[in-house]
């Protein structure tokens, strides 16, 4: 089985481990691994090859999103050839933006935080409740603040417009989200089928966020935190992704956060395995959906999201 790895060659990514970490785990599971960070050039005369690869991990960063980076073309140019992508394109994209997530996650009414934009507010949307200010892009809880007014809210948002004016990171729209006080944060890795181990993140007390690369405790997640985390990833079209889950002090649990791509613990071989599985599972469920005749003489072939793991486009009858 042969698995290419869409990843930033980028030396500020290069010490994170996660490119060895995804090719020592999907060689464990007896896969020949390939990776590119963007279009061979040589494939504008030749094309790309739709059946080199058995499945595509495409690890496009939220920034590289935003910017319709090289990877993210990539991923485009390989999907609309018909090459099995673990997150489809629309995956990537709505999972990026966070305002985009909370819309989706609405409309399948999955418990979450509250979550406003915070152009269109002209009053405080929960009263006497401080609330969490956070850009729709970004990751890693960068830019985070508790915040207890809409005035206090604009000024923040004002001094992100003008570093993006200077060059820094784009931070989408501004948005005010319900604060869960007190919290446990598990991060699960799943899919609309399976899901990992749930691993709680470290927080100080009275911390907005959490801390450390090394989570605290791995456990068995409850039926109702691993229906939660799947319904999640189903929701987005994805067909694996790391999940945040919240739960509060009386048991109650909110879907926070869908990542496409996600981090995992390079140190835990035992995380490397589990998504390596997941992705050998989705090529051999592409492979077995590749060889079935096609019924008719339409070209196209269109798969949606929330039907199975892929959303993919094949130009081949």
């Amino acid at each position: 089985m042969r698995v290419l790895l869409i990843m930033t060659s980028s030396p500020h990514y290069a010490g994170t481990g996660f490119a060895e970490a995804w090719t020592a785990a999907l060689e464990r599971q007896g896969c020949e691994v390939d990776r590119l960070d963007g279009i061979p050039s040589r494939w504008a005369l030749d094309g790309p090859p739709a059946d080199h690869w058995d499945v595509v991990v495409p690890h496009v960063l939220v920034e590289e999103v935003a910017a319709f980076a090289p990877t993210m073309q990539l991923a485009s140019l390989l999907e609309v050839a018909g090459v099995p992508l673990l997150n489809s394109l629309a995956a990537l994209v709505v999972s990026a933006d966070k305002l985009a997530t909370h819309a989706v996650w609405a409309a399948n009414n999955l418990p979450q935080p509250r979550t406003f934009a915070l152009e269109y507010l002209d009053a405080w949307p929960l009263e006497g409740q401080a609330m969490v200010l956070k850009p729709s892009l970004g990751d890693g809880a960068r830019h985070l603040r508790l915040i207890g007014s809409l005035g206090d809210a604009r000024a923040v948002e004002a001094t992100w417009r003008e570093d993006e004016c200077r060059g820094g990171e784009r931070r989408g729209p501004a948005l005010l989200q319900e604060w869960i006080a007190e919290p446990a944060c598990a991060r699960l890795y799943a899919t609309p089928q399976r899901t990992s181990l749930a691993y709680e993140k470290a927080r100080h007390r009275g911390a907005l966020i959490t801390h450390g690369t090394v989570y605290e405790r791995a456990y068995e997640p409850p039926p109702a935190m691993a229906d939660l985390a799947r319904r999640m990833v189903k929701a987005l079209g994805g067909g694996l992704m790391g999940v945040d889950v919240l739960t509060d002090a009386e048991g109650r649990m909110w879907a926070l956060e869908a990542n496409a791509p996600f981090g995992f613990d390079v140190t835990d071989a035992a995380q490397g395995d589990f998504v390596a599985s997941v992705a050998v599972e989705a090529a051999k469920r592409a492979g077995a959906s590749r060889s079935v005749p096609a019924r008719a003489a339409d070209a196209s072939v269109r798969v949606s999201p929330t039907a199975g793991t892929f959303s993919s486009v094949s130009a081949r009858a």
